[in-house]
């Protein structure tokens, strides 16, 4: 299995989170930049996740 696959658009769906929510929060402490990126982990775990299972179980098209 080819690991690049899903890590690449993990980190990039991680990192976008981040930037998009601290844009929306207005506030860029300390505390906020720590609860931000915890937030921005987890997503980026769900959506690898979802990315695993959406390439598992797509039906293959048969040519």
């Amino acid at each position: 299995m080819n690991i690049k696959k899903y890590i690449i658009p993990i980190i990039v769906a991680m990192v976008l989170y981040i930037i998009v929510s601290l844009i929306l929060e207005k506030e860029y402490s300390r505390d906020i930049l720590i609860r931000e990126a915890g937030e921005g982990f987890i997503f980026g775990i769900l959506y690898g996740i979802y990315l695993f299972l959406r390439n598992r179980f797509r039906k293959k098209e048969e040519n």
